[in-house]
């Protein structure tokens, strides 16, 4: 859990912490000890919590890019024909594209594409002195009216596509759901220590004497009421503000 900022001995202190609290020699260090541990419990569970909806936003950016990878490589699939029947190297046809796309802008990758058919890769067939050979000719009439138009709608996106392809966006969206599922491990076990260290609290409040009530400051007192079942509470608040008439009276 230690990705997500709940790591084994973090929740293993605040064990230590409540074996502390439930040990001491009166109710009312108990409740203070207790009220200490809660307190570092919520502030874990904010942390552990906050850490997981921030994976989770990686999550949706991550996705969004690898829709646009997979998207982008079934327009390249689809062109893959095209290279096929224009050029004897159709590996090195998309390796012309994917330097051009990825070292200059759109505008330039699309003039150079604009100048021909041999701009990408030599042709199949020959050209000699102008006379040219039936499968050239065809690969030429091809390229221009259906592997040209389709170079350049998918030119525009290419130079992002191979960026996206260097960060790696599959590895690091897998990464991103490990730690996703490591952070609802954190999460639901800080939730759980801190629904039984919050249950102990509250039973210690109600345990408080008469006494060891008037020991608590302004903040615990306040404190406490709002951790009492509401019947207590009502009667409390109540039989405050029966003293309060009569001493102002």
């Amino acid at each position: 859990m230690s990705a997500s900022g709940a790591g084994s001995s973090v929740l293993d202190s605040l064990r230590a912490e409540f074996d502390k609290a439930m040990a001491q020699p009166t109710m009312l260090l108990r409740y203070r000890a207790l009220q200490s541990v809660v307190t570092d419990c919520q502030k874990l569970h904010r942390k552990v919590t906050r850490s997981l909806k921030e994976h989770q936003k990686d999550e949706t950016y991550l996705e969004l890019e690898k829709r646009y990878i997979t998207k982008h490589e079934m327009k390249l699939d689809a062109l893959a024909q095209g290279f096929f029947r224009c050029y004897e190297s159709p590996g090195k046809a998309r390796e012309t594209l994917d330097q051009l796309c990825g070292n200059y802008d759109t505008n330039y990758a699309l003039e150079v594409v604009r100048l021909g058919i041999r701009r990408l890769a030599k042709p199949v067939g020959f050209d000699l002195f102008g006379i040219k050979s039936e499968s050239r000719r065809v690969a030429e009439e091809y390229f221009e009216s259906t592997l040209l138009p389709s170079l350049e709608k998918l030119i525009p996106d290419h130079g992002d596509y191979m960026k996206l392809k260097r960060l790696d966006v599959e590895a690091r969206y897998e990464t991103v759901l490990h730690e996703i599922e490591i952070g609802r491990q954190a999460v639901a076990a800080v939730e759980a220590g801190l629904k039984k260290y919050r249950s102990e609290l509250e039973t210690a409040a109600k345990s408080l004497g008469e006494e060891e009530v008037c020991e608590l400051n302004a903040e615990e007192a306040a404190e406490r009421i709002g951790l009492l079942p509401a019947k207590m509470r009502e009667a409390i608040l109540a039989a405050q503000l029966e003293a309060s008439k009569k001493s102002g009276g």
